[in-house]
């Protein structure tokens, strides 16, 4: 797969020369600062073990960024891991399907034809692993095949998604600012990356089942725009009805496709949404639980209620005096 960096607004600007060097996955060991020229921010790409490569790009630019990858008829066997936290939600632009999405975890083993789009002066924190299929699944070996090991020694490709945690994102804060001895920095980027898949793995290992099929990039495009639509009012959602005629799909394809990717259902993907929210409403203050509640449709606060202990084991009002 080839990725290529540009502004959008211009002409190519040689300080992205820096972006391609570096992120190409290329064996060895880069750690440069963006150049004043168009922004400020670090790139660093490295080899964590054999077949285990990382890049970390934590950066702003004073223009507009576009990020073009194409396909390629190369061969491999390995994994994508794309952890993302967007300061503004991003543009791209899969099998002609517009998407915004910013924050979260995309797991891939196929190739992806996309353009993604990036506003100027805007904040991007991303960590991009490739690793060997067959090395990490003899990593997560255990005497009984679990998720995610069973899907990673299956033929068929696969795309996944999962929410950040509170842990991931922490990690991802803590890149921003790397150890100021040089000596350090290898080793801190390479723990770094270590931890995040391991939190990864965390997630991945409660999902149940496994996809039992590959996912075309037009349908990964379509459930992705699903998902969209369903966030867009988090008090009152879309039925499936109305969130399959919005992307051209049948219901029953939507539901099977929307649960391997996104690892749950529809209605469990929007109440975990609904109460993300609510947890950073409550932590915000200024507003009751009712009013919360009330704010994210819920008519019976007793229920809200029971729905955000069993989430996130605490009752709203405790989580919002121990703020």
């Amino acid at each position: 797969m080839l990725i290529h960096y540009k502004i959008k607004a211009g002409l190519r600007d040689p300080g992205l020369d820096a972006f391609e060097q570096t992120l190409g996955f290329k064996t060895g060991y880069r750690n440069v600062l963006v150049p004043a020229s168009i922004g400020e921010g670090r790139l660093v790409a490295m080899d964590i073990a054999d077949g285990f490569h990382a890049n970390f790009q934590f950066y702003r630019l004073n223009a507009p960024l576009q990020v073009i990858k194409q396909a390629t008829d190369e061969l491999f066997e390995s994994v994508y891991i794309v952890f993302y936290y967007l300061e503004v939600p991003e543009t791209a632009y899969i099998q002609g399907t517009e998407l915004s999405y910013d924050q979260g975890v995309n797991v891939y083993t196929q190739q992806i034809n996309a353009v993604f789009e990036f506003p100027a002066h805007t904040q991007r924190n991303v960590v991009c692993m490739r690793i060997d299929r067959r090395g990490l699944a003899d990593l997560l070996a255990d005497e009984e095949e679990v998720f995610p090991e069973e899907l990673l020694r299956q033929a068929q490709d696969f795309f996944l998604h999962e929410q950040l945690t509170p842990a991931m994102r922490a990690v991802l804060w803590e890149l921003r600012t790397p150890p100021a001895a040089r000596n350090l920095q290898r080793l801190f980027y390479q723990v770094r990356a270590q931890q995040l898949l391991y939190l990864l793995m965390e997630q991945l290992n409660r999902r149940v089942g496994t996809a039992g099929r590959s996912s075309s990039q037009q349908e990964i495009a379509k459930v992705f725009k699903a998902r969209q639509l369903l966030m867009e009012d988090l008090a009152e959602p879309p039925t499936i009805a109305m969130l399959a005629r919005g992307v051209l799909m049948s219901e029953s394809q939507l539901k099977v496709a929307f649960r391997e990717v996104f690892g749950v259902s529809i209605y469990q993907y929007f109440q975990n949404a609904r109460m993300e929210k609510a947890r950073l409403l409550l932590a915000e203050g200024g507003r009751t639980v009712k009013e919360v509640g009330y704010e994210l449709g819920f008519t019976n606060i007793g229920h809200f209620s029971r729905l955000f202990e069993r989430a996130y084991r605490v009752k709203p009002k405790k989580f919002q005096m121990e703020r």
